[in-house]
């Protein structure tokens, strides 16, 4: 080998491969400590006490039915029943369609404003705009439009 060209660099890159494997071998060595051992911490059962003086069957059976009554809720409020038969899947369908094609249809009629006149609306444009009318002076007019009557009558 020695006789060789190049078996030296050969020999220069081993060795430098392994320099860098005995490198990262050395730092994941462990040096022991002399402190003692950390207590293990007390084994979780059924009967540990989590807090305020209850058990952990008591917590895990509280959070149960709270989560059981919120889906119950949202159930009940979204009717989310899944369709068992063919007939409800399609029942539902055609429904939904129904009601999109209603929506839609609903959406092209002109506001009732603009297609009928609306009893005292000449009354409203002859006011202006900025002023508000109070209680006093609708019982002004109020008072007004009776005399008024009463001079007719007569």
């Amino acid at each position: 080998m020695a006789g060789q060209p190049g078996a030296g660099t050969l020999w220069v890159l081993g060795g430098a491969a392994l320099g860098v494997c005995l490198a990262g071998v050395a730092g994941q060595l462990v040096e022991p400590s002399t402190a003692p051992p950390k207590p293990k911490p007390p084994p979780l059962t059924k009967e540990t006490v989590v807090f305020w003086d209850m058990r952990l069957w008591h917590v895990v059976g509280i959070f149960s039915l709270f989560v059981l009554s919120i889906l119950i809720t949202l159930c009940c409020v979204f009717n989310c029943r899944v369709p068992r038969t063919r007939k409800e899947i399609e029942a539902r369908y055609l429904q939904r369609k129904a009601a999109k094609m209603y929506t839609d249809k609903l959406e092209t009629v002109p506001p009732l404003n603009e297609l009928t006149e609306v009893p005292g609306e000449e009354k409203k444009k002859k006011k202006k705009k900025d002023s508000v009318d109070t209680v006093a002076i609708k019982v002004e007019e109020d008072e007004k439009n009776e005399a008024k009557k009463k001079k007719g009558e007569k």
